[in-house]
C-alpha cells in the first residue's frame, strides 16, 4: 500500500495482526489497519505542508533529539561507572547515621503462619511445631502444612508488614501486635478454621526500620546521589577541556 511517498509493506501489516486472528477477523483487522494507516499519512502530509518553514517545529525536533542523544550516553556513562561499586560497609554506614529517614509506617514481623482445616489429622501435634524453629520442627512444619494446610507461610528470613496478614486472619491483628513483644503466639478458631501465627522477630510502627528492610531503600538513594555527582563532574570536566581547547569562547559585554 502507498500514500504519496511513504509504503507500507505486507510484512509490516503481518506483524501487527493479533497472533491467532483468522479468516474473516484477521482481513477485517487488517483493512481498518490499512485505513488508519492511510488517514495518518494524509494528515501528517497535509500538517508538513501547513507548517513548512515554522523554525519552532525544526527547534523542537532538534532539541528532543538532542535530549534523547544525552540521556542514552549518560545512561550507558552510569552504567559502566556505578555498577556494582556500593559495597556493603557503605550501605551500613548510612544506615547508622540517617536512621531517622527510616521509619516504620507500619509494624513488621518475621515468623510463620497456617491455616489449616479443623478436620485436619494431628491438629495437636502442629501446634508444637509452628512455635519451633528447630530442623526438626521446621522439617515436620512442611511435609504436615504439604498435606492439609490451606495457608502456609514462613517468613523467617524476610519482613511482613502486619497488614499483609491481616486478611488471612479472623482477628484484629493491627490490635494485636500491641502485644507482639510479649506475646508471640496467636492461636484463633473459627467454625472452620484454625490460623496459627509465630512471630519470631517483631518491629512496632513508629520504630525504625531494620537494617535488612531498609538496605533497598539505602542502594536507591546512594545510588541516585553518586548519580548526580557522577554526571556534574562529567560536565565540569568536559566545559574545562573544551575551554582550554578554544571551543568555548565568551564574547565580550556577554552575561557571564
Amino acid at each position: 500500500m502507498q500514500v504519496g511517498n511513504a509504503y507500507l509493506y505486507r510484512d509490516d501489516l503481518t506483524k501487527v495482526i493479533p497472533y491467532g486472528l483468522t479468516g474473516e477477523d484477521s482481513v477485517r483487522f487488517a483493512m481498518d489497519y490499512m485505513r488508519k494507516w492511510a488517514e495518518e499519512q494524509v494528515l501528517y502530509e497535509k500538517a508538513e505542508h501547513n507548517v513548512r518553514g515554522d523554525g519552532r517545529i525544526e527547534r523542537m525536533v532538534a532539541d528532543y533529539r538532542r535530549m534523547l542523544i544525552m540521556n542514552d550516553y549518560e545512561r550507558k556513562l552510569l552504567k559502566q561507572q556505578l555498577e556494582g561499586t556500593i559495597s556493603e560497609g557503605e550501605l551500613m554506614q548510612y544506615y547508622e547515621d540517617n536512621k531517622q529517614l527510616f521509619i516504620l509506617e507500619e509494624s513488621v514481623v518475621k515468623g510463620v503462619f497456617v491455616k489449616a482445616p479443623l478436620v485436619s489429622p494431628d491438629l495437636k501435634e502442629l501446634k508444637k511445631y509452628y512455635k519451633d524453629k528447630s530442623d526438626e520442627a521446621l522439617e515436620n512444619l512442611e511435609k504436615y502444612a504439604f498435606r492439609n494446610a490451606v495457608i502456609y507461610e514462613m517468613f523467617y528470613d524476610y519482613w511482613m508488614p502486619v497488614s499483609e496478614l491481616e486478611g488471612k486472619f479472623v482477628v484484629n491483628l493491627a490490635e494485636l501486635s500491641e502485644n507482639f513483644d510479649t506475646e508471640r503466639d496467636v492461636e484463633v478458631e473459627d467454625s472452620e478454621s484454625c490460623y496459627l501465627l509465630h512471630i519470631e522477630e517483631f518491629v512496632p510502627k513508629g520504630e525504625v526500620k531494620p537494617y535488612d528492610l531498609a538496605k533497598l531503600e539505602i542502594m536507591d538513594l546512594l545510588a541516585n546521589k553518586r548519580k548526580v555527582e557522577l554526571m556534574q563532574n562529567v560536565k565540569n570536566d568536559l566545559y574545562k577541556q573544551s575551554l582550554e581547547k578554544g571551543r568555548i569562547i565568551y564574547y565580550e559585554n556577554e552575561a557571564m
